[in-house]
């Protein structure tokens, strides 16, 4: 198959290239450089600083014949006013059978994920949260349609709760939380082939910067702009509050990646200013222009296989005797 794949992409390598190495017309280039608000940030001296936590997940499993083991933590890393840093989080290891453990296992994450940000809304000033927003709220919303998911049954989760929580925390403390997507696809902006991402950080020159918030029911991504307009009206008969999810995409430092940025903010409210103030915060609290506590819990959380190897050698199941097919 090896072989047929490199004859395949031998015959395709023009079309290939020309997909990798797109060009676009220069007018088009002007558009996406006009969408671009330059901006540096920087923390005013005078103004109280501000604690700052980020939420992330990992998980990993190891199958054997009929089960795997699994370990999945998720973790929350605190900065304080006085820059000192704590951790913490939840952790389980368990042995579960289920026929897409993999889907499992991120809506567990999933699930803790929203369950920390119900308490730390009292623990921190602004919480970070690695993905994206209306994606969490879609992937909710689908699994409480689907039913029937194991783990969260053997967790005692109902995804009516988590769902309702993440809604009326959200509509609480719209202006603590911030959800920042390393590797987004979305075409919400521009709608070229390539994602948003990908145009903003070739054409605005490294300048540090926003693009011009989008209220993501107006994404030119139509699926994600119905999905917008789900969680308003989810969001309207759960908490009576008309909110929506807005969408930027920023540079924190020059040179260094884009990254998209969700806020969520009632309708008509001025969104820019509060762009420019993450902005702020965060110019002293980035590394190689990302956030640091992002980055820190994304270096907790990880699962390595080699994590799964030593739960396994401590259990005893590193090798399965059942896991011989017959001779």
């Amino acid at each position: 198959m090896l072989t047929q794949a490199l004859d395949t992409a031998l015959t395709l390598f023009g079309s290939l290239r020309s997909k990798v190495d797109e060009v676009i017309s220069i007018d088009v280039a002007k558009e996406v450089k006009s969408m671009w608000t330059p901006y540096r940030g920087g923390r005013n001296p005078y103004m109280k600083r501000l604690s700052i936590a980020a939420i992330d997940s990992g998980y990993n499993y190891k199958e054997f014949r009929g089960y795997a083991l699994y370990i999945q933590n998720t973790i929350w890393i605190l900065i304080d006013t006085k820059g000192g840093e704590q951790c913490n989080g939840v952790v389980d290891v368990d042995v579960i059978s289920t026929s897409n453990i993999e889907y499992e296992l991120s809506l567990l994450s999933l699930v803790r994920e929203v369950d920390i940000m119900t308490k730390l809304v009292n623990v921190a000033d602004f919480v970070l949260v690695d993905g994206s927003a209306i994606a969490m709220f879609s992937k909710i919303r689908k699994a409480l349609l689907e039913g029937d998911h194991e783990l969260l049954e053997s967790k005692g989760v109902k995804l009516s709760d988590v769902l309702k929580n993440f809604l009326i925390t959200l509509s609480l403390y719209p202006r603590k939380f911030v959800f920042l997507s390393k590797n987004s696809t979305a075409k919400d902006v521009l709608g070229f082939v390539k994602g948003d991402i990908y145009y903003f950080e070739r054409y605005t020159e490294g300048l540090p910067g926003y693009s011009k918030p989008l209220n993501l029911a107006e994404s030119k991504h139509l699926g994600i702009a119905l999905a917008a307009k789900m969680y308003a009206h989810a969001m309207k008969n759960v908490t009576g509050i008309k909110t929506s999810i807005y969408m930027s995409y920023v540079r924190f430092e020059p040179y260094a990646r884009v990254y998209r940025v969700e806020l969520v903010g009632e309708l008509g409210e001025p969104v820019e200013p509060r762009i420019r103030y993450l902005i702020d915060m965060l110019s002293t609290a980035t590394v190689s222009g990302y956030p640091y506590p992002l980055l820190r819990a994304d270096q907790v959380a990880r699962v390595s296989n080699s994590d799964v190897e030593r739960i396994a050698a401590v259990i005893g199941v590193l090798e399965d005797p059942y896991g011989r097919e017959p001779v």
